[in-house]
């Protein structure tokens, strides 16, 4: 019991560490999935909206420390019992996900590995049954090292983890999972889903005796037995689905620009500069200048560029296109923030913090 309860331990540890840690790379990108919980169509808690993100903060770092502590074997019932609460309520975020199908993607491990609803709840189902078991096993567990060596790690990871969410909040996330990261194809990604397989089973009944035998459509075709109509009738016809459909990583980025469609022209582009604008009605006085002034710039040096807002109107006189907000929100973490694409191709991307000087993007 003493050894299966530590491998459990460590198997558990590990991946509380790597789920927390995919979201501490990218708060901001957790913080839109609990808005999503939040909002009308989940639990509705409108109150809780605006704290997404400091809630999205507490939570990653407080994931990945549970994992560490389990790994140490230190702060045991406290950690162990953490560990417990968080697990029931992942089971049940996850199980009424996945039976009404109100958010496709839980989020568990951010944008680096996305699990289907029912997926995710049998995860967390393991987990508990591994909790549940370390619970019972928990004499065994006793810390790895000296009091003085478990502390600075505990103080190592959590000033680790506080940069780390820094550099996703004020910057960019130090690792993109998304299919907007620099190096990506976007018209590759725009191409690269596989359709759905599936096949048309038909149930016939025999006039005579009701017997019952079914075809699929090929089988139905070939043995020609639609012909005999005198003896056989189509009862029932179901679609099976053989293999279900991946759909392209890159996926609404649709460029409307007063009713034309500028998507094509964007992409297929020597070098443009990408601006995108999530939340045009949050852009401050300051924000709004900076933006104005770079693209000014950009103008002066013939550096071709385009404005992507959710609203392109609130952001008069600067002038924009119009692109779906969850896309925007995808592309960038930042708003206002900024994407370099040539033919296609992602070159370089920066937080509204960072945009760097004209003639660098010409150097591009």
């Amino acid at each position: 019991m003493k050894y299966i309860t530590n491998l459990v331990r460590i198997v558990v540890g590990i991946i509380f560490i790597i789920s927390g840690f995919v979201k501490v790379i990218d708060p901001i990108g957790f913080s839109y999935k609990l808005e999503e919980y939040f909002g009308p169509s989940v639990f509705d808690i409108s109150v809780l909206h605006n704290l997404a993100l400091p809630m999205s903060i507490v939570f990653v770092i407080l994931e990945v420390m549970l994992g560490v502590f389990l790994l140490l074997g230190i702060l045991k019932k406290l950690t162990i019992y953490s560990l417990l609460i968080l697990i029931i309520f992942f089971s049940f975020l996850t199980f009424y996900s996945a039976y009404y199908n109100v958010v496709t993607d839980c989020g568990c491990f951010g944008d680096a590995l996305k699990l289907k609803p029912w997926t995710s709840f049998y995860k967390d189902i393991a987990l508990l049954v591994m909790i549940l078991l370390i619970i019972s096993g928990s004499k065994y567990i006793t810390p790895l090292f000296s009091t003085k060596i478990n502390g600075t790690l505990v103080v190592v990871s959590l000033l680790f983890l506080g940069w780390v969410v820094y550099q996703g909040i004020a910057h960019l996330p130090i690792i993109d999972f998304r299919p907007y990261a620099v190096g990506k194809n976007l018209i590759s990604g725009m191409n690269d889903g596989i359709p759905e397989v599936n096949n048309t089973v038909y149930t016939l009944r025999n006039l005579k005796n009701n017997e019952e035998k079914n075809y699929t459509a090929d089988e139905y075709i070939n043995t020609e037995i639609w012909k005999d109509t005198l003896n056989w009738a189509i009862k029932d016809t179901k679609v099976e689905i053989i293999k279900e459909a991946i759909p392209n990583s890159v996926h609404d980025f649709i460029v409307d620009c007063q009713n034309n469609d500028r998507t094509e022209e964007i992409l297929n582009s020597d070098k443009i500069a990408v601006f995108t604008v999530p939340f045009a009605n949050k852009l401050t006085l300051i924000e709004k200048a900076k933006l104005r002034k770079i693209t000014n710039e950009l103008n002066q040096k013939k550096v071709k560029f385009v404005i992507l807002s959710n609203d392109p109107g609130a952001l008069t006189p600067v002038g924009s296109c119009s692109m779906d907000q969850t896309t925007l929100k995808t592309i960038n973490r930042s708003n206002p923030g900024l994407m370099v694409l040539k033919k296609g191709i992602v070159v370089a991307k920066y937080h509204a913090n960072d945009f760097p000087e004209v003639k660098e993007m010409v150097k591009l």
